[in-house]
């Protein structure tokens, strides 16, 4: 048990939060939070108007460094006989979990513990409070706000830096203090507004919201559910207890989350895994894909009253379509002009496709046959036949917005935690299904632009 005469202005403003919190410290083998590994956790828990103290040494389960052995005094002898932080999670996890988690430098300290837990095979996510970020908005007239300048900056004692528990402690130290210069009230109010993301609403049932602290910051679909167990809806994410978080602090919260008792979390290698799980679960649970207002638009070809295939450009709605869509595209002008360049291209007839201008009267003589470019025989009975054919041919070579010139890609979407990978196929801007449909969403295009960004190393272009 901590003293809680040291912090007692602290302990108070973090009670008045009305959740527990946890100021962590953590030391690593490096920085890379994919490739370094936890060396030491130390924790000062507030809740319910006690504070506990908590650290343990970690086994990496690589070698330490001697730079890191000189900047924290850890080294492979002191671990060697440490717990795995598998073996840790069971212990740790009810005290993070639910629970604030306030850091200096806290996306440091929360990524390397988000994924930890990860690796142990355990999900966690929590609301947490940078103290940088704090000490920016408190003290905007200084320019260092790292551990070391506020350390000298306010005189405080500290044991042995780069150690965590003297880390937490002096942390701690530092926030008692800035509560009794900058006043309680504005204290709470800058803690407040710089948690990321924000504490659960209060309105939320009690299991719900214990459900929601429970859900990783990961890729994945979370499906909302009533009190009778019906599916009420699904959200594909890329962070998911971040994303469900905001979402629910939204000024108008999605009309499902008042009415959710439960939810469920179907994990995804990546976010277009998650899309491409989320088209299943739709289809699993007979539910209808929601719109987001965004238009996105296709091209689709109608035979006319003498059997030719006319192109019509309409919204491609969200859900799955049996046929891959012929092109996407952002606007109808866009469109118009791209299919008139295919047509050109294909040596297709534009009247035939009603690709004419405006302008151009109906009726009046196609002025490729006026001008003497076309020979008429694209109007006959074979002609309308043999554009028809082509048209089908060549209608997947219709432009895909933001594709750069692709029109059927594979991408592969990778865990660096666990190695597990996907390979997925997508095509005039939809995403190929196990059944052989084609699924859109108006999420999809961000998610493959992003992609195309990362280039070869994440997109493989088939055609």
């Amino acid at each position: 048990m901590a003293q809680a005469s040291r912090w007692p202005q602290l302990a108070a403003c973090f009670a008045r939060l009305g959740m527990p919190v946890a100021v962590v410290d953590l030391e690593t083998t490096g920085g890379n939070m994919y490739e370094d590994r936890v060396t030491e956790v130390a924790l000062l828990r507030f809740e319910g108007g006690k504070i506990t103290q908590h650290q343990w040494l970690v086994n990496p389960e690589q070698p330490i460094s001697p730079f890191i052995t000189r900047l924290t005094g850890i080294d492979d002898e002191m671990v060697a006989s440490a717990p795995v932080f598998t073996e840790l999670a069971p212990m740790l996890l009810p005290l993070l979990r639910g629970t604030l988690v306030v850091a200096h430098n806290s996306r440091f300290d929360y990524t390397f513990l988000r994924h930890e837990f990860r690796r142990a095979g355990v999900c966690f996510a929590a609301p947490a409070l940078c103290t940088v970020q704090l000490s920016r908005r408190l003290y905007p007239e200084f320019h260092k706000h790292n551990l070391d300048s506020i350390i000298e900056r306010f005189d405080l004692a500290v044991e042995s830096r780069h150690r965590a528990m003297a880390d937490v402690l002096v942390l701690a130290d530092f926030l008692e203090k800035s509560i009794a210069q900058a006043g309680a009230q504005a204290w709470d109010e800058h803690s407040r507004a710089l948690m990321n993301p924000k504490m659960l609403p209060a309105r939320l049932p009690a299991a719900l919201a214990a459900q929601i602290y429970a859900l990783p910051d990961a890729h994945g679909v979370l499906v909302w559910l009533d009190a009778r167990g019906q599916v009420l809806a699904l959200a594909a994410h890329e962070k998911t207890f971040y994303e469900t978080a905001t979402a629910l602090h939204a000024k108008q919260p999605p009309v499902y989350t008042q009415q959710a008792a439960s939810v469920r979390f179907v994990p995804a290698l990546g976010p277009l895994h998650a899309l491409w799980l989320k088209a299943q679960l739709l289809a699993e649970y007979h539910l209808r894909p929601s719109e987001s207002g965004r238009t996105y638009l296709t091209v689709q070809f109608a035979p006319d009253e003498r059997a030719r295939l006319q192109a019509r450009i309409v919204p491609l709605s969200n859900g799955s379509h049996v046929c891959r869509p012929n092109g996407l595209f952002l606007h109808k002008k866009k469109a118009r002009q791209a299919l008139v360049e295919w047509a050109h291209a294909h040596l297709l007839c534009p009247a035939s496709l009603d690709l004419l201008p405006g302008t151009y009267a109906k009726g009046q003589p196609c002025p490729l046959l006026a001008a003497g470019q076309c020979s008429g025989q694209c109007q006959g009975e074979a002609g309308v036949q043999a554009q028809n054919k082509r048209i089908g041919e060549q209608a997947a070579w219709l432009p895909v917005a933001d594709w750069g010139g692709a029109h059927e890609v594979e991408i592969t979407e990778r865990d660096e935690l666990s190695g597990q990978s996907v390979a997925l196929r997508c095509a005039g801007g939809a995403l190929e299904l196990p059944d052989g449909r084609w699924y859109f969403d108006d999420a999809l295009p961000a998610v493959l632009k992003a992609k195309f960004k990362q280039g070869k190393k994440a997109v493989k272009v088939l055609g």
